[in-house]
């Protein structure tokens, strides 16, 4: 074990990093160019230390297809109702009054049907509201409020802190759930933002190109709605947007409503594209003849955001430059070290992760292994910024109380390191939890540990450079990513899912 230890360096994780953010893979834009030259560089660290091939053609590319969709011309966004005698149609104008997300569409759509207004789009069992009860929306356009409830006298939606329920992928994610046609966010009126200023954030997200996996599920379609365009769609209650907000708050409950004399109708076209892109996986056996087909992954993505129009490259060196390298110094670490590991290790690279977790979604949809004898994944984003000293852990303790112990065990081994907690929940506002590659294992109930530095001001941008990455700090992750998934490896039993009282592991942990 201690050799494989002192295999981790600096110098070989400057190497790995030099390249993966260097000009020769072009910001690694999946389905693009540099991508392809940075997996090929991932496969050929594999083959020199030693990793073997889970494909039959001895490739250790695992090859997969996306759609990648743009937004055609003049999409169209229009209020219909009926006054006095007249049909009325008011239309909406694209990036004043509203904007709107392609992913998951495929195809043109021309939709009309009635609004439903539900709330906040939440259903929070803990805290006894559901914007759904009793309200059918069904083939319906849904109509919602940004963020949440603000019952700040209350022990339900405090207002200090927003909960993951305050978060747009949780509101479709609920939408979908309920087969709405359409999900349209309003500006929240507490908001003194200007609406075209809050876009900016989710410019990237919101952009023409959108890229996804081919599937049969029916996509929502999303709006992002200013408040005067609200207020349009709500008229007919009498009340504005703010005033339906205020009652909500003061009486503490959902106020969801039919607009039924209320239609919206939208027009769009997608236009599609069909590309190949592939993961990178490498394999090393585990040796043990009962536990040796029992499997551990150590995965990173190592796509990024590509170049622009203009050549303006997107570097990544942290994201997920830095992740990437560390999983390759764990790879070696694992193969040269002279005592063999009882359970085997899977070392995979994903693509498509800026896109929406698309590569580790095809993996858990076509395991390389089955996902039976996957015992834990151990996933490394962004570790090269920000405090020296300290990485935070999540998801450690959500589903195997034994893996979180097994990685605080093996802290104690790292001069200098520490485990900071602060975003390990399910309401972290920044839902750091669901947005790396280790949730797709976690939704198939199988142990995490997601590695992870905290955002920085580069994140995102061309600025994201080698030069401000810390190597002293991505060598003690490392270390501590090699040495828990050698205890997961070594240790009488896999990770026990939290499923009752487990003598705790300290003193059987071994290295």
């Amino acid at each position: 074990m201690l050799e494989g230890l002192r295999s981790i360096s600096q110098n070989d994780l400057r190497t790995h990093l030099t390249f993966l953010a260097s000009n020769a893979a072009e910001g690694r834009e999946t389905g693009e160019h540099g991508l392809q030259v940075a997996a090929e560089y991932i496969a050929s660290q594999f083959r020199r230390v030693g990793l073997t091939s889970l494909n039959q053609n001895g490739s250790f590319f695992q090859r997969y297809e996306i759609l990648k969709t743009r937004l055609g011309d003049d999409p169209t966004l229009a209020l219909l109702y009926e006054e006095g005698n007249s049909q009325v149609r008011e239309t909406f104008q694209y990036k004043e009054d509203y904007f709107l997300s392609t992913r998951g569409l495929i195809g043109g759509l021309e939709v009309q049907s009635h609004v439903i207004f539900t709330g906040y789009g939440i259903t929070a069992p803990e805290y006894d509201y559901d914007d759904y009860a009793d309200t059918e929306v069904s083939h319906k356009i849904m109509l919602v409020i940004e963020g949440e409830p603000d019952f700040s006298d209350t022990e339900r939606f405090k207002g200090d802190k927003k909960t993951h329920y305050s978060d747009v992928r949780e509101k479709l994610k609920i939408a979908k759930e309920h087969q709405a046609a359409a999900l349209l966010v309003a500006s929240n009126p507490r908001s003194d933002e200007i609406f075209s200023e809050k876009m900016k954030p989710w410019e990237r997200w919101l952009r023409h190109e959108s890229m996804t996996l081919p599937s049969s599920e029916k996509a929502v379609p999303l709006f992002f709605i200013n408040s005067r365009t609200a207020d349009r769609i709500l008229a007919g209650t009498g009340n504005s947007l703010q005033e339906i907000q205020m009652d909500i708050e003061s009486s503490g409950k959902p106020l969801s409503q039919n607009l039924s004399d209320r239609y919206i109708r939208f027009t769009l076209d997608v236009q599609k594209e069909s590309l190949v892109t592939q993961n990178v996986a490498g394999y090393f056996p585990g040796n043990d003849p009962n536990k040796g087909h029992e499997t551990i992954i150590v995965s990173a993505h190592y796509d990024h955001l590509g170049k622009n129009e203009n050549g303006t490259i997107w570097y990544g060196a942290d994201d997920n430059g830095s992740g990437t390298s560390v999983m390759l110094e764990v790879a070696e670490a694992v193969s040269t070290n002279p005592e063999l590991p009882e359970r085997g290790f899977i070392f995979l690279a994903v693509s498509g992760e800026e896109k929406g977790l698309l590569g580790s979604q095809y993996y858990i949809n076509h395991p390389l292994i089955p996902l039976d004898n996957t015992v834990t994944d151990l996933n490394i984003d962004m570790v090269g910024r920000n405090a020296p000293d300290s990485v935070y852990i999540i998801g450690s303790n959500m589903i195997s109380e034994d893996l979180h112990e097994i990685n605080e065990f093996a802290a104690t081994k790292i001069n200098h390191l520490e485990l900071d907690y602060r975003y390990n929940t399910l309401d972290d506002p920044n839902r750091f939890y669901y947005r790396s590659d280790h949730y797709n294992f976690a939704k198939r109930d199988i142990p995490v540990i997601f590695y992870f530095a905290g955002i920085h001001e580069d994140y995102h941008k061309p600025s994201d450079t080698v030069d401000k990455i810390n190597f002293a700090k991505m060598e003690k992750v490392a270390r501590l990513v090699f040495l828990t998934g050698w205890g997961v490896a070594k240790n009488e039993t896999r990770p026990r899912k939290n499923a009752g009282q487990y003598p705790e592991l300290p003193d059987q942990i071994k290295f």
